[in-house]
């Protein structure tokens, strides 16, 4: 669902962000996190193993077996996730070319009210789950499967939904690429997915109408489809050539 900055994910987000949205969105993900969340659990269910160990006999060598493989995974996914914090400016600097002052520009951006969001819902739930995109003035950044990207709207040549079972994505094809971007996992209820990726197009056509919205491309009479012939749309882009939607 396309939805405004009043959202209550949205205002979750600004607030853990504090004052980066970019980074709240980079931090939110990684093998770190999913590492911390799966030692609670394992700890969880050996610590108490643990004490009991020591209550009845105090062998401290196997209480600390017992235990240390979930201390170990939580050692490990707080260097892992500290890793990611410490390391957000330069992993958006490295995937959109932008300098330090361009990302705060668009951490700028993301944080006014006339920012819109799309919103995803996993499978079989009745309320949104997270946020898969932020459109902005000048700007776009898809949250979708592991890494999130930012891109500025006027570098987007073409836009297209994508269909694969029960997840889907969108297709980009900017200036920078040298084939298609595919944002992968935009999980949502199955009915809701192509109301959904028409939403999005749409928002991306509002903010910037000279996005080619569709898989379908054609130049010089010839059809290209987006995914399949993205490095060659980009070639004929780069040599000056009209592409344009199929009718």
């Amino acid at each position: 669902m396309i939805a405004s900055t009043e959202h209550k994910l949205y205002q979750n987000l600004r607030k853990k962000g504090k004052g980066s949205i970019l980074k709240c969105i980079r931090i939110g993900k990684g093998g770190g996190k999913g590492l911390i969340a799966g030692a609670i659990v394992l700890l969880i269910f050996t610590v108490p193993v643990s004490i009991l160990c020591l209550l009845s006999d105090p062998d401290y060598v196997m209480a600390a077996v017992i235990s240390s493989p979930g201390l170990l995974l939580l050692v490990l996914g707080i260097v892992l996730k500290n890793k990611r914090t410490s390391s957000w400016i330069s992993y958006y600097q490295e995937q959109s070319g932008f300098s330090e002052g361009e990302l705060q520009q668009a951490d700028r951006e993301l944080a006014s009210p006339s920012t819109t969001i799309v919103t995803c819902r996993y499978p079989g739930t009745m309320k949104d789950s997270y946020i898969a995109g932020l459109f902005t003035e000048h700007y776009v950044v898809m949250n979708g499967g592991l890494q999130p990207y930012i891109w500025r709207l006027e570098d987007i040549i073409a836009a297209a939904f994508s269909d694969s079972g029960d997840i889907w994505c969108m297709a980009f094809l900017t200036i920078h690429d040298k084939e298609t971007q595919g944002i992968n996992c935009l999980i949502t209820d199955t009915d809701k997915k192509p109301p959904l990726a028409n939403e999005i197009l749409q928002e991306l056509s509002r903010r910037n109408p000279k996005i080619l919205c569709g898989q379908e491309i054609v130049c010089d009479g010839r059809q290209y489809i987006l995914e399949r012939d993205g490095a060659q749309l980009l070639r004929l882009y780069q040599e000056g050539r009209t592409l344009e939607l199929a009718k």
